[in-house]
């Protein structure tokens, strides 16, 4: 089964709540997904952080995270970092640095009679950290609790995976995307009779990451 790219690139030059991203980067972002493309075989999307928008994710689809792994050394992949070295920086800089890993599953698949979150105007991006030996226990609740987020995000579906490349063997990493029409209409779910129940899931987490998402506009 295929697994899904996620990557994270900071641009140098910060870009303000209102402002878009400058051309020339947009052309290099559509020059590097053309490439992407080509080599996966697969669709790529680009979406922007709402709550740092100078954040680009990069999320996309491979045959395996070796198929991946085959395409990074190529000449074609180092001809994007060129593009890219000026827009884009890979050393850790107040606090964050360029990432790429793979989730195990295949978060372009659309849950039954939903819609594709990915293409809601607003996306969220919940990354939850979870100590090793509660990961069976968080899998249970959340499968208990999931139907409560997907009665609040309808018409959106709601994907997830699990990171593939760990940064701690003693933590898991379970990645969720859901669709809403706005960051407000997000934080209402918590204002909700059934958010009380599903953040039971928090009892099983050590920590936990929530950002919103958008596209790209011209991408």
């Amino acid at each position: 089964m295929p697994v899904t790219e996620f990557a994270i690139l900071p641009l140098e030059h910060p870009l303000t709540e209102n402002s878009t991203i400058p051309s020339p980067l947009l052309q290099k972002l559509r020059t590097a997904r053309t490439v992407l493309e080509n080599a996966s075989k697969y669709k790529f999307h680009y979406f922007q952080q709402i709550e740092t928008p100078s954040i680009i994710y990069i999320i996309g689809k491979w045959d395996s995270p070796q198929s991946h792994y085959a395409f990074l050394p190529s000449p074609e992949n180092q001809e994007l970092l060129q593009l890219l070295k000026e827009d884009v920086y890979v050393e850790e800089r107040n606090g964050q640095k360029m990432q790429m890993w793979h989730l195990n599953e295949d978060v372009f698949e659309v849950p039954s009679g939903t819609e594709w979150p990915f293409a809601a105007r607003v996306i969220s991006c919940d990354r939850h950290f979870i100590p090793k030996d509660k990961k069976s226990g968080f899998v249970e609740k959340f499968n208990d609790v999931r139907g409560l987020l997907e009665d609040y995000t309808k018409p959106y579906g709601v994907v997830g995976g699990w990171r593939i490349e760990k940064e701690d063997v003693e933590t898991e990493e379970w990645v969720l995307f859901s669709g809403f029409e706005s960051v407000d209409n997000h934080m209402e779910f918590a204002k909700t009779e059934g958010f009380t129940k599903y953040r039971e899931i928090l009892g099983f987490v050590s920590g936990f990451e929530l950002k919103h998402l958008r596209a790209v506009e011209g991408l």
